[in-house]
């Protein structure tokens, strides 16, 4: 091997340990220390900016906080998939402190019931209706889903329970839908003092299997009445294509420690 080659191949080698390192170091992160007085509002007021890390599957932007007793986590959405998503279906946060990726408790938010069509009235006026719609159907969420979480029978409990869970999700000012969660350290099942790793899963949850079957349907018959009047099989309009987008779920896991001090 030339001078050239051992040259290049040791820089090849040296980009892959740094490499490595910097996604060993990403998935071992320590938490931040969470703000004082912090309201789970929906509103990241209280957080430093930006969130600390971003998440290019799910198009999340997040950070993972906690103090003595309690665990925080904030979500920023800007992508309009992903909000209509978390809309409809739900984001659902699992916390797993055994540090594997898999399994573990799991907080499913914000559930806001049905989804109605916007009436027929000009666009404008039907996006203004959509994002007043969006806020009062935020507003109006009545209860959270839990599963596994440590006193706390699996299901769906109120959103103002008293577990010590605290949920709320709302769009800020530049359209970004906040979703924000606290939870006790003890119902996460998070010893006092723990120094591993916990593992995390943020999943942007698709529409419901019933959900995904309308809008199939709708395609189908779509399609069917453009053959039968002797044109090409209609092509999925820009609405349609939104919805098809909404099949698929996206997630990510994570591992971040315990912050320990401010």
């Amino acid at each position: 091997m030339n001078s050239i080659n051992v040259r290049m191949a040791g820089v090849a080698l040296a980009a892959t340990l740094l490499w490595q390192v910097n996604v060993n170091a990403q998935d071992s992160e320590p938490n931040k220390w969470a703000p004082e007085k912090i309201n789970i509002d929906g509103q990241a007021t209280e957080w430093p900016k930006p969130l600390q890390f971003y998440n290019n599957d799910t198009k999340l932007f997040y950070t993972i906080a906690n103090n003595k007793d309690t665990l925080f986590l904030i979500v920023s959405v800007p992508d309009k998939i992903s909000q209509q998503r978390i809309m409809r279906s739900g984001l659902s946060v699992s916390i797993n402190p055994t540090g594997k990726k898999k399994g573990g408790a799991m907080i499913t938010f914000p559930l806001v019931g049905e989804i109605n069509n916007t009436p027929d009235v000009p666009q404008e006026s039907r996006q203004k209706l959509a994002e007043e719609w969006r806020r009062q159907a935020l507003a109006n969420a009545k209860q959270i889903k839990v599963e596994g979480l440590t006193g706390v029978t699996d299901g769906n409990i109120p959103v103002n329970n008293t577990n010590g869970i605290r949920t709320a999700a709302a769009f800020d000012a530049a359209g970004n839908l906040v979703c924000e969660l606290a939870v006790p350290l003890s119902v996460a099942g998070i010893p006092a003092g723990y120094d591993k790793p916990v593992a995390y899963r943020f999943k942007v949850n698709s529409l419901s299997a019933t959900e995904r079957r309308e809008q199939e349907k709708i395609l189908r018959e779509k399609q069917a009445k453009a053959s039968k009047d002797g044109g090409a099989p209609a092509m999925p309009d820009e609405e349609t294509r939104m919805k098809m987008m909404l099949f698929f779920s996206t997630e990510f896991w994570t591992r971040q420690t315990l912050a320990t001090h401010p």
